[in-house]
């Protein structure tokens, strides 16, 4: 009897032991697939900010220069002003690029960004359009004060959502 106790205990402790590399197996592996999952997720997050940084940062600036060349336009126009909306329909040259570039960074920036910023940028937008046909006309510019805070609106909104507090 002492034979098959010691055979009995022997394959007892392989199976024991067996099991124990099996669990231990699957979980390590439901963990590691776990991490990588959490790591794809990171790397997809550091990216997406990274492309919204890098598009916010094209739109600020293709926004600052169809502001500063409507400016210019104002410069030039002011002391004989002119119809806005017939400038608006058949601006100079120059303004007509910087207008087509900014919509095309909008366009990006609408696709990248979230619901409070889309908002944001909807607003800011509608307040350039406003603006850059009166004030590069030579017209009044006191649209200015409002498309200036809500260009900080949007900038505040853009901040918040590349650091992820948005």
């Amino acid at each position: 009897m002492t034979g098959w106790s010691t055979v009995i205990g022997t394959l007892g402790g392989v199976a024991v032991t067996a099991l124990f590399g099996l669990v231990t197996a699957y979980f390590t592996h439901r963990w590691q697939q776990e991490r990588v999952q959490q790591e794809q997720q990171l790397v997809a997050q550091r990216e997406l900010r990274a492309a919204r940084r890098d598009a916010y940062a094209r739109y600020l600036v293709s926004a600052q220069r169809v502001f500063d060349t409507a400016k210019a336009q104002y410069s030039v126009n002011r002391d004989q002003p002119l119809d806005p909306i017939e400038f608006s329909a058949n601006p100079p040259e120059e303004l007509l690029v910087a207008i087509a570039a900014n919509e095309a960074l909008r366009v990006e920036v609408m696709l990248l960004a979230g619901e409070p910023l889309r908002v944001r940028l909807e607003t800011y937008d509608s307040g350039l359009w406003k603006l850059w046909p009166v004030m590069g006309s030579g017209n009044d510019r006191n649209l200015r004060s409002d498309t200036t805070r809500k260009y900080h609106d949007l900038v505040r909104a853009m901040h918040d959502e590349v650091a992820g507090t948005a």
